[in-house]
């Protein structure tokens, strides 16, 4: 997949290289990378008042130009900081070249440590979230922003390197559905709607959600899960015979979310329903606090039975389905046994390993 000669960053500045493409392991640099400083300057701008938009990147950054220029005041009406001042201390984060390891884990601990009231307070403060804000903004502009993020996000699926995940889903359903059965789908991270999933012609109506998506008239919803409305009555009119989650969940920022998550799968899933969760395979092979039989242990306690699993080189492909259940909720949800999923504890570890982790709240 070949990026156009006039896409370009809202600086002016090229995306990437005229006919080059992305290779694999730097679309997954820039997806994970996106996402989380996506999520930082959304907290450092909720703090400074700054409005925000998941899908107009012109609009943000004239936000935060907006607010660079004005007056920064404190509760009681008295000025803070001179407007140079604050130019000054964005323009230090912004001409950062490289990874600041300190800036990094300030930005990790930002929503767990500060407050509006600390930052109108403490002029210190005030200071060093606004070299934040200048870091985080440089590396989004310099990446790209929501054009290259979709790029790269889509050559995981480019057919000519066999990237479609859900050709063994497709594959898999064949094998366990008898008949000619009508079957929902709900893909979650949604790239394209020209993938198995939505051709197949297994899944009908193919309901496709993504955070960011470029353009809300390509088929492709842009809907948080997490906040997609649950669905209403007794019935199962809102409720799919499938969720697809390929690469989705190892982005999600924290293990709580991620079991938060994890238990929301099952409020959307019709009785039997068939869950499909890919993830990379570090995350089950060489995490401290994960393997494929904690994970699994840890999905039965929900509700779901493992009917079908594949390895490949990078990444791990799991098939689970709902142990007919029209409740929404875990038809298993023992205290005595969730107390082992709520904590982390080591199955596993070694010097390289990674600390992957899915906590239930």
């Amino acid at each position: 997949m070949f990026a156009s000669r006039r896409k370009q960053t809202i600086s002016g500045k090229k995306i990437i290289k005229d006919g080059k493409r992305i290779k694999p392991h730097k679309a997954r640099r820039i997806i994970r990378r996106f996402h989380f400083l996506i999520e930082r300057r959304k907290s450092l701008c909720k703090l400074f008042n700054v409005e925000m938009f998941d899908n107009d990147e012109m609009r943000n950054y004239k936000n935060v130009m907006s607010f660079l220029s004005g007056s920064f005041s404190s509760r009681n009406n008295r000025t803070v900081m001179m407007i140079s001042d604050k130019k000054q201390c964005y323009d230090e984060g912004w001409n950062h070249d490289r990874i600041d390891e300190k800036i990094e884990r300030e930005l990790l601990r930002l929503n767990k440590q500060t407050g509006k009231n600390d930052i109108y307070a403490n002029e210190s403060l005030l200071r060093k979230h606004l070299i934040y804000l200048g870091y985080v903004m440089r590396e989004i502009e310099r990446e790209g922003g929501l054009q290259n993020y979709q790029l790269a996000s889509q050559v995981g699926q480019d057919k000519d390197r066999g990237g479609d995940s859900s050709k063994l889903l497709i594959k898999w359903i064949k094998e366990l559905v008898e008949g000619d059965v009508s079957m929902s789908a709900l893909e979650i991270g949604s790239l394209s709607v020209h993938n198995k999933i939505s051709t197949s012609g297994l899944f009908n109506p193919v309901v496709r959600i993504d955070l960011n998506n470029l353009n809300d008239s390509n088929g492709i919803i842009q809907q948080d899960f997490m906040k997609r409305p649950l669905p209403t009555g007794d019935g199962n009119k809102d409720k799919f015979n499938l969720i697809s989650c390929s690469l989705v969940l190892n982005f999600v920022p924290t293990p709580i979310e991620r079991g938060e998550m994890c238990e929301r799968f099952i409020k959307f899933l019709k009785p039997n329903g068939y869950l499909f969760i890919v993830l990379p395979l570090p995350c089950i092979n060489n995490s401290r606090y994960m393997n494929r039989a904690h994970f699994i242990d840890l999905l039965t306690f929900l509700g779901y039975k493992e009917v079908r699993y594949h390895e490949a080189n990078k990444v791990c492909y799991f098939l689970l389905q709902l142990e007919g259940t029209d409740n929404g909720k875990h038809p298993k949800n023992d205290r005595k046994d969730r107390l082992q999923f709520i904590k982390k504890r080591k199955v596993q570890d070694g010097n390289k390993m990674n600390n992957f982790s899915i906590l239930l709240p």
